[in-house]
């Protein structure tokens, strides 16, 4: 952010006057944004970690805003820019002639090297609909360029500017390449190469100019730098790349050079090359097909400065330039000339069926006999008669002179026979669909029968011949089917029936360009009862947290506990992430469950600079990878273990003999190893079916091309640990003659001793899992504190806070209100649940947890583990011919 000297700075050159800058200050700099944003019911949303502004950045589209964010992130001229400023007054003049105002709250606010003002970013298809339905809001004009004149009107007024700008302004390439160099961008000032590395790399280019990318990383194996290196000289300058041209992410297709004109020159040396090809004559007009991205699409028109054409129904259309460009560089393909050109033609051979290939082959053995002997053969035959085979001659002769091919003649077209006319009057069809509509589809679901019976009626009265029930009922099953859902069963069944869209452009790939790009949060409840590893007895089900990688499919970490999901559910995920990787992923997708909505959860995203993208509501399809393993891990493993709860789904099947609680057989800790050798032994290790290769295979070879990144790796040592505890509300305390209080109890270290007379406030955190220590930061370092009952507390987890001060509360709800809760009244407290079940059954589950933890993160080597731990040695056992092919149409992968 610009300092206060360099806001007055900014001010003076570009003649900012007092009101426009008191104004910024107060209405924009100095100010939260005006809400929360959310991503509405089909974009995703998320929180953009800003190193430039020090805070989060708030977007509500994934397509628009969240790159137009870091396009500004990365922008030089860009100083400062802030996501929803504070509403604005816009006035327009509606329909009636009437003046009319309205707040309104643009996406951001921009100030920029040459100027400042608020920008809109949408979609371009948004913008269409808008101005159709609000023509004062949005209009084009006639240079193509969107505006807002409302907008523009209330800027000029404070000498600022107002844009309305599309996803068509980003450059996707370039976006692309600032996602994979997010981390090294973060710490640009902070990196520095090694020169003997890069005497290396430059020796390779100087040697083979314009190598690509990949090759040069190859060539890393046999010299001492490394793909680290690499990006850091790129990012540096130190060696060049057009990162406006390819995706780094794709090595392929990446030129690297020695500096920009080693760049220039070599792309003069091509195109001088290619003034000895001649080219080839290509003919360009309406109809024409061709293929580009592996869709054939079709011209549809020529204009004077730009080309539009169409596939499956997408509309598309590019400057004569680029498509010229695209044609020379081989990335548009026509067809070949001796490829059949009538668009006719094809469609008869192409909807004939078999039975018509047969019909058309009989024809033709008989149009040739006539043809060459004449109709001696035909005048005695009654089959096929003169009459029939002159038929069939002179569709072959007319078929020959309209496609240059007789034989389509001889195709027969039942489909034209009959009556293609609608049999019932437009009075008829008009009261059937207003029954349909009207009755039929609506929140009451009424059957098709009834709304039939009321039709009939209504028909009878008006003196109407009316259709069957089964004409009735095709009808219905003609309607749009995701409309029909929607109004009987609303929106969210509404999207088990809607079709899912392959992107045509290249944007950014759905699943991440490189490992720990994208990856996916989530949890589910296993289908398994277990029990207490020390008194047998049964606990229930468990949860399991997941964490995967998209780029790859491997799982990065997991957690399994009894609690229902929480915000300390996904510290633990981070906590085991770090310890297997010392990383965490740049972009973390989560649906919109509270924990993800938690203060800890943005806080540790937000500390170590991660984005988060929440994906819309009921969608899970945002999440497919993720939704799928889990149906992997009960299906494939789950559901062959004792104590499964798969039977539970007929429920009227089950007998005591064969209940699942009755038949349970592993602890929390014991399914916690098993489940550690199933996702990092097993399922890494087999192909997938849509990678061609492992999931581990998938994640190294990733991890060779896009670094490393030691550079930014995370240690895991106390102090992330600490990191990742969660804190108080306020997030302080102060330091008092009995130490700091947190959650009703004191804690005490002796460093206190000098400090509560200054009544210092201190940032404090507490261990949710050992409620008998917290954390407080003193004198630049975290120090560790004791409770005042720590013999009491310190097997405690916070949960179990909770349900004793729930419980105190219950038993002294009729006393003063002045009754106060603290430690003593807890410890005492603690003494009088002993026997209480429901207090029992939450410490026993909280044992099972420090147990299965104790496991887990107590060595890498997870098979070396100690006999009273049942070892996971069946486990592939109970995973017989385990498939991922076999389970994806069931929990398809989109």
């Amino acid at each position: 952010m610009l300092s206060e000297v360099e806001f007055l700075s900014w001010c003076e050159r570009n003649n900012i006057t007092k009101k426009t800058q008191e104004y910024i200050n107060s209405n924009i700099r100095f100010a939260p944004p005006a809400r929360s944003v959310g991503g509405g019911r089909k974009s995703t949303s998320g929180k953009y970690p800003s190193k430039k502004m020090g805070v989060t950045i708030q977007w509500e589209s994934g397509k628009v805003e969240g790159p137009a964010v870091l396009m500004m992130e990365n922008e030089e001229k860009v100083l400062e820019y802030y996501d929803q400023p504070n509403k604005i007054n816009i006035s327009y003049v509606n329909g009636s002639g009437r003046n009319r105002g309205v707040l309104y709250t643009p996406d951001f606010f921009v100030i920029r090297k040459n100027g400042a003002g608020w920008e809109e970013w949408k979609n371009e298809d948004d913008l269409l609909a808008i101005s159709k339905r609000q023509p004062w809001k949005y209009i084009k004009d006639e240079s193509g360029n969107w505006r807002c004149p409302p907008g523009e009107k209330f800027a000029k007024k404070l000498g600022l500017e107002f844009k309305v700008c599309t996803s068509n302004r980003i450059n996707w390439n370039l976006h692309r390449n600032y996602v994979f160099l997010d981390d090294y961008l973060r710490k640009i000032n902070n990196l520095e190469g090694n020169m003997d590395c890069l005497d290396e790399i430059k020796e390779v280019i100087f040697e083979e100019p314009g190598i690509t990318l990949k090759n040069l990383i190859d060539k890393s194996t046999s010299h001492e730098f490394s793909a680290d290196d690499v990006y850091i000289f790129v990012i540096n300058n130190l060696i060049y790349v057009d990162l406006n041209e390819a995706a780094l992410a794709e090595p392929d297709s990446v030129r690297v050079f020695l500096h920009e004109e080693h760049a220039k020159m070599f792309s003069n040396l091509i195109s001088c090359n290619s003034d000895l090809f001649s080219p080839k004559k290509i003919t360009i007009q309406v109809g024409t097909k061709f293929l580009w991205d592996n869709y054939i699409w079709k011209i549809i028109n020529i204009g004077a400065s730009s080309y539009s054409f169409i596939s499956d129904g997408t509309y598309n259309e590019i400057t004569r330039e680029l498509f010229e460009k695209l044609l020379n560089e081989g990335k548009i393909i026509f067809e070949t000339t001796d490829q059949v050109d009538n668009n006719s033609l094809i469609d008869l051979i192409v909807e004939a069926s078999e039975e018509d290939y047969k019909e058309a082959n009989y024809r033709l053995i008989h149009v040739k006999t006539y043809l060459e002997i004449g109709s001696k053969e035909y005048k005695k035959k009654k089959e096929p008669n003169l009459r029939r085979v002159r038929d069939w001659v002179g569709k072959f002769r007319k078929a020959e002179k309209l496609f240059g091919n007789g034989y389509v003649g001889l195709l027969p077209n039942h489909k034209a026979k009959g009556n293609s006319q609608n049999r019932f009057s437009i009075e008829v069809t008009s009261l059937m669909d207003h029954y349909i509509k009207e009755e039929y589809e609506t929140l009451v679901q009424k059957n098709k029968t009834l709304v039939y019976g009321s039709f009939k009626n209504a028909c009878e009265e008006k003196g109407y011949i009316a259709p069957s029930l089964a004409t009735f009922c095709s009808y219905i099953n003609n309607r749009p089917i995701e409309e029909q859902v929607r109004k009987r069963k609303g929106r969210r069944a509404t999207y088990q029936k809607e079709t899912f869209y392959w992107e045509l452009e290249r944007t950014t790939p759905r699943h991440g360009d490189f490992p720990f790009n994208i990856c996916h949060l989530d949890h589910t409840e296993l289908d398994i009862e277990l029990l207490c590893s020390q008194t047998g007895k049964n606990l229930g089900r468990p949860h399991l947290s997941l964490m995967i990688d998209a780029f790859s499919r491997r799982v990065l970490a997991f957690y399994l506990s009894f609690e229902s999901p929480s915000y300390r559910s996904c510290l633990m995920v981070f906590r085991d992430c770090v310890r297997r990787y010392n990383r965490l992923p740049q972009q973390i997708v989560v649906d919109n469950g509270r924990e993800f909505h938690s203060i800890y959860f943005e806080t540790l995203l937000s500390m170590f600079e991660k984005e988060s993208k929440r994906r819309p509501p009921a969608q899970p399809r945002y999440g497919s990878i993720l939704e799928r393993l889990f149906g992997t891990t009960n299906t494939k493993f789950i559901h062959n273990l004792h104590g499964n709860t798969k039977i539970m789904k007929n429920v009227r099947e089950v007998t005591k003999s064969i209940n699942p609680k009755t038949q349970a057989e592993w602890s929390l800790a014991s399914l916690s190893l098993a489940l550690n050798e199933f996702f990092f032994e097993l399922y890494d290790t087999i192909e997938h079916p849509a990678l061609g290769q492992t999931p581990r295979e998938a994640f190294q070879k990733g991890l060779f091309y896009s670094g490393e990144r030691k550079e930014f790796y995370i240690p895991y040592d106390s102090l992330f640990e600490i990191l990742t505890l969660p804190s108080t509300q306020i997030g302080e305390a102060t330091i008092q003659q009995s130490g700091i209080k947190v959650n009703y109890i004191y804690y005490w270290n002796d460093e206190f001793k000098s400090l509560h007379v200054k009544k210092m406030k201190v940032k404090v955190r507490y261990d949710p899992f050992n409620i008998g220590i917290a954390y407080a930061y003193v004198n630049k370092r975290w120090i560790k504190c004791n409770s005042q009952y720590y013999s009491v507390f310190k097997n405690l987890t916070q949960k179990e806070l909770n349900f004793i001060t729930s419980e105190i509360k219950k038993s002294k709800k009729n006393h003063s209100k002045s009754y106060t809760i603290n430690a003593q009244r807890i410890a005492k407290f603690i003494k009088e649940l002993e026997g209480n079940n429901q207090f029992d059954l939450l410490k026993s589950k909280a044992a099972e947890l420090k147990s299965a933890n104790k496991w887990i993160n107590k060595d890498s080597n997870i098979k070396s583990i100690n006999s009273e731990v049942p070892k996971p040695n069946k486990v592939e056992e109970s995973i017989e011919n385990f498939n991922e092919d076999q389970i994806l149409d069931v929990y398809g992968e989109f």
